[in-house]
């Protein structure tokens, strides 16, 4: 076996259990020695190829945004794809993957805050589809008087940013996967159509003593 072939095998054998031990444990929880002895690797082939945890965190998160940006983007028309299908084809490849799942939340509500800068580096790709997607979306709608597709993306990614928050005080953080994907595509269509159904015609009607709205009465 040629020496540039042995290095690639050996890279992908620490990756793939440090994948699993990042996935299951997050950053913080997670173990350089349970990673050796899973994978029976010394810890000094190990920091041959990775200087550090830091190192290692960042290329298992790399692969996990890489895989998933592919995925995305063979699954979907940019020109043409719906919030539905978005969320469908994420939730799709996660079903299939579940550790990137756990991975990516993990990278997202509890980021390591002294790797924030190589995180961003490591989802630049992610981001920039999903720029294309959100716009995609949003110059099919009637967007509020004033406001750009622009400053709807923006509004977009602060209420993202929001619900990771949301999480991590729940104390919920990557354990919850599907509630992280759960409450970003309600928040999208949320941001998308509001909080309240409206009747054909307008806006929903209250009551005369200023109660809760009337499916009874006509809209204003």
């Amino acid at each position: 076996m040629k020496q540039e072939e042995k290095n690639r095998k050996s890279r992908e054998h620490i990756l793939s259990h440090a994948f699993a031990e990042f996935a299951a444990q997050g950053y913080l929880g997670a173990s350089v020695n349970t990673i050796c002895a899973a994978g029976k690797i010394s810890k000094g082939l190990m920091y041959h190829y990775y200087a550090d945890k830091d190192a290692l965190y960042l290329a298992c998160v790399g692969k996990c945004f890489q895989e998933l940006t592919a995925a995305l983007s063979e699954a979907l028309k940019a020109g043409t794809v719906t919030a539905d299908q978005y969320f469908s084809a994420r939730l799709d490849f996660f079903g299939e993957h579940p550790l990137h799942q756990r991975l990516f939340c993990d990278a997202v509500v509890n980021p390591p805050r002294h790797l924030r800068r190589q995180l961003a580096e490591c989802r630049a790709a992610f981001d920039t589809l999903n720029e294309a997607v959100l716009t995609a979306i949003l110059e099919k709608e009637t967007l509020a008087e004033g406001l750009s597709v622009q400053d709807a993306i923006l509004q977009l990614r602060i209420l993202e940013d929001c619900v990771s928050t949301y999480l991590k005080n729940a104390g919920q953080e990557a354990r919850q996967a599907e509630q992280h994907n759960r409450l970003c595509r309600q928040t999208f269509q949320t941001m998308l159509y509001g909080l309240i159904a409206r009747p054909q015609g307008g806006q929903p009607s209250r009551d005369p003593q200023g109660g809760q709205p009337s499916r009874d009465e006509p809209g204003l």
